[in-house]
């Protein structure tokens, strides 16, 4: 359970304060507040000034009666700037800012639109990016030579909003967006499959540049009869491009073949870069020749081929290559955790041990699934640890008075998550870490788990890992895990992940619960528990979530060599994935999850992991090092069944 950090003293106070907000008059203004609410969001006016009429000035969501009828009418410019001085402390005002910012830059009323967007940013509001290019237009109207964000704003595989269309008419106009950089985003954009864009940027390309109309749908349905076919345009050659591309999914060694015939029509980058694509997916499928046709490409051309020929390179062993990839990543990419920490690896299995000590520590100064990797590599311990700190009786006092964590407090009450959530956010502005802290125990008591776990995962300098760490239904939790021999601290690291503690989850899939278990699964393990036929049904219940979750998890670990690593990322991707990914021989346990090929399984299973970790040390108890719980992952015994496989908590 989980130790109450105030005295009965000091608790009080506040408990006094939540029985004065449940009171009948407080209810009854909560009450009218939320059918002024209704009829607003009905477009019932009529019954929305009547009901907010019955609501003093003084309530504590006043703001938002305000803020509704403003929008209820046609409010000028005017009106919305007296409502944002008037009300600095709610995110309704930033909202408005926005809105006043989007007219402005419309418009193209450039001093209005800069002192909106300028306190956006005094106000540590980050505009989203049709303002960004609405700024963008601004400088250029200003005479400031900002060619080179546009043109890094253009290359991106994502759809931008129509207020960035002048920025790169402007950039074309000048000459600063280039026939390359044209080409560069049609590749960008068929790598990520986003053919809407590719056809827009297509249509963009002079004739004797652009693919034919109908190449991305040969590319698909005919992909080799495409490759075959002559590629007279650099557009046509990015559509053979993404039919190479299409093959190597499914089947890189054909792919290999069909390229090696038809290479010699093709420039040498493009050339370089269709092998990079056939290594690319042949390492996500851990073909073992991935190193070899990585090889044929040379230098990578995309990030993709970037980490995958990376991570082909830790699976096959290849220490050097795998440091060689490493320091060709921009400096952003290798300056991310999981790069700092696998060159600190790859420099230690070159017998560098001194640099790659300097790397280890300081990275086990980090709190996160590296940090405790890292530090486990060290040849002796670092002392200096993140600060811990206990939020004191007036540092509650304080967050308990807090106006706009009041606010979200109550709009969490009346069933408003949304403006709950921003209201929080926007509170938490400029806090110490401190304050910080006491806001994200002041969660906690409110059963908020969510918001008390992001708002504890904030701070800096100073952390309390109780909060960090929140245990909540620990006597269903251990209980369970001890009735199935699991780890308490791994359950509870796997409770965090999926659903944050909130007993109402439910996924866009349809998982539910605490352990977030899929409808399928449920009946499954109604079924092996021997539970009735609509036992199933009652999986939304906290008790009976934790008891099928970690059934499930006990069955599929006794199945998959007991590995936690195997069997946490069975919860999450399917035992049959689990299985799938395993090498041809024993490897790593830290490589295996470095090489997952679905990105959200690979990140679920590192913070799981460390949650397991971070939860060990708060319960007590024999610690086991990351490394001995990641350990040897076995090789992969193909042709047969495990009862594990019969079911899958997700798709």
């Amino acid at each position: 359970m989980i130790k109450n950090l105030l005295p009965v003293r000091v608790r009080l106070p506040i408990t006094l304060l939540l029985l004065f907000l449940a009171s009948p008059a407080l209810a009854s203004v909560d009450s009218d507040f939320q059918a002024a609410r209704e009829a607003y969001q009905k477009g019932k006016f009529d019954r929305f000034h009547k009901a907010a009429g019955k609501i003093p000035d003084s309530y504590l969501l006043a703001p938002y009666l305000r803020f509704w009828r403003l929008k209820s009418n046609t409010p000028g410019n005017a009106a919305l700037q007296r409502f944002i001085d008037d009300n600095p402390d709610t995110p309704l005002s930033d909202r408005l800012r926005s809105d006043l910012a989007r007219q402005y830059g419309r418009a193209e009323n450039w001093p209005e639109f800069l002192t909106q967007y300028q306190a956006m940013l005094l106000s540590n509001s980050r505009p989203d990016q049709e303002l960004q290019c609405f700024n963008l237009r601004r400088r250029f109207a200003a005479g400031e030579k900002v060619e080179a964000e546009g043109v890094a704003l253009w290359r991106t595989p994502r759809d931008l909003p129509s207020s960035c269309d002048p920025v790169f008419t402007t950039l074309g106009e000048r000459g600063a967006l280039t026939t390359d950089d044209r080409l560069a985003r049609l590749r960008l954009a068929l790598d990520a499959g986003n053919l809407r864009l590719a056809r827009e940027v297509n249509a963009r390309l002079a004739g004797d540049l652009a693919m034919e109309d109908d190449a991305l749908t040969q590319a698909q349905r005919a992909p080799e009869r495409l490759l075959e076919s002559a590629t007279s345009t650099p557009g046509q050659r990015e559509a053979a491009l993404y039919a190479l591309t299409w093959i190597a999914k499914n089947d890189p060694e054909a792919a290999a073949r069909i390229w090696d015939a038809q290479q010699g029509k093709f420039p040498e980058a493009d050339q370089r870069y269709g092998w990079g694509q056939i290594g690319l997916h042949a390492a996500r499928r851990h073909d073992a020749r991935a190193p070899a046709w990585f090889a044929r490409a040379g230098t990578p051309q995309s990030e993709a081929q970037m980490l995958w020929k990376t991570r082909a390179s830790l699976r096959a062993g290849k220490w050097l290559e795998a440091y060689n990839s490493i320091e060709a990543m921009p400096e952003a990419l290798r300056n991310e955790a999981v790069w700092r920490y696998w060159k600190a690896r790859a420099l230690k299995a070159m017998n560098a041990n001194y640099p790659a000590n300097l790397l280890f520590a300081k990275l086990s100064q980090e709190i996160n699934y590296y940090g405790l990797l890292a530090e486990e590599e060290l040849p002796t311990r670092v002392e200096a640890r993140p600060l811990e700190y206990k939020s004191t009786p007036d540092d509650m006092k304080i967050a308990a008075a807090h106006i706009g964590l009041k606010r979200a407090l109550l709009l969490r009450r009346l069933g408003d998550a949304g403006n709950a959530v921003a209201e929080w956010d926007w509170a938490l502005r400029g806090m110490s870490d401190r304050q910080i802290l006491a806001a994200a125990e002041l969660a906690r008591r409110e059963g908020w788990y969510d918001r008390a776990i992001i708002t504890a995962e904030k701070t800096r300098g100073e952390h309390d890992f109780d909060l960090r760490y929140i245990a909540p239904y620990s006597d269903l939790a251990t209980a369970y895990a001890h009735d199935n021999v699991l780890d308490e601290a791994w359950v509870f690291g796997l409770m965090r992940q999926e659903s944050r503690f909130v007993d109402y989850a439910r996924s866009s899939v349809g998982a539910t619960g605490l352990m977030q278990i899929m409808p399928a699964t449920a009946k499954w393990i109604a079924n092996q528990l021997g539970l009735g036929r609509k036992a199933h049904a009652g999986v939304k219940n906290p008790e009976t979530n934790i008891r099928f979750g970690t059934f499930y998890l006990k069955r599929i670990y006794d199945s998959l060599y007991q590995s936690p690593v195997l069997a946490t990322a069975a919860y999450n991707a399917g035992p049959g994935r689990a299985r799938k990914w395993q090498g041809e021989v024993a490897l790593e346990g830290a490589i295996y999850v470095e090489s997952i090929p679905f990105a959200e399984t690979r990140e679920y299973v590192k913070k799981v992991l460390a949650n397991a970790m971070f939860y060990r040390n708060r319960f007590g108890g024999e610690a086991r090092p990351l490394t001995d719980r990641l350990g040897t992952i076995p090789a992969r015994v193909t042709g047969t069944l495990q009862p594990a496989d019969e079911a899958a908590p997700q798709p």
